[in-house]
């Protein structure tokens, strides 16, 4: 009688053991959230500067602001290319500020850079790359995540950015 005991204290001991296992697990999990945007942004500022061990080779910085296609967030990026005849490297830090009610997310990014003569003589610009976030504001606190861009010069210091990635909110 006293092993039969043992035994349903153990067998409730070890349910229980899994059942708040279970309920630990799944209010640690994050919900992630898919983000997919298109941005437009126009070039404010640029610094370039000639290195000059190489024909071509140019170190950049460039700041630009945008709108994001569905006019939810306004962007502000700040970016170093090192470029030799216009393909290379390129990194920096961007932050998306929502317009409705100023929450914020900040990331990091870098790529690559390559560019190409239309045969019409007209130059082509494309970059892509990963970003992390790296801090959130607001309902973005503890925001984790990342993804990767893609884009282009669409006009004279005019640019289009595609992204795609996903976050959640680290509890």
């Amino acid at each position: 009688m006293q092993t039969s005991k043992s035994r349903k204290f153990m067998l409730l001991f070890v349910t229980m053991a899994l059942v708040l296992a279970f309920c630990a697990t799944a209010s640690l999990a994050q919900e992630k959230v898919k983000v997919k945007y298109r941005a437009f942004a126009v070039v404010t500022e640029t610094e370039r500067f000639e290195v000059g061990d190489t024909p071509g080779h140019f170190v950049s910085i460039n700041e630009n602001k945008g709108v994001t296609s569905d006019g939810k967030f306004v962007r502000y990026f700040t970016s170093r290319s090192d470029l030799i005849k216009g393909n290379g490297t390129l990194s920096g830090y961007g932050r998306y500020v929502e317009v409705k009610d100023g929450d914020t997310v900040f990331l990091k990014f870098e790529g690559s850079v390559s560019t190409i003569k239309s045969p019409e003589g007209k130059l082509k610009i494309t970059f892509k790359g990963p970003y992390s976030y790296t801090k959130g504001t607001g309902k973005y606190e503890n925001i984790e995540g990342g993804g990767t861009f893609s884009g282009g010069y669409i006009g004279k210091g005019i640019l289009s950015v595609d992204g795609e990635g996903e976050y959640f909110i680290k509890k």
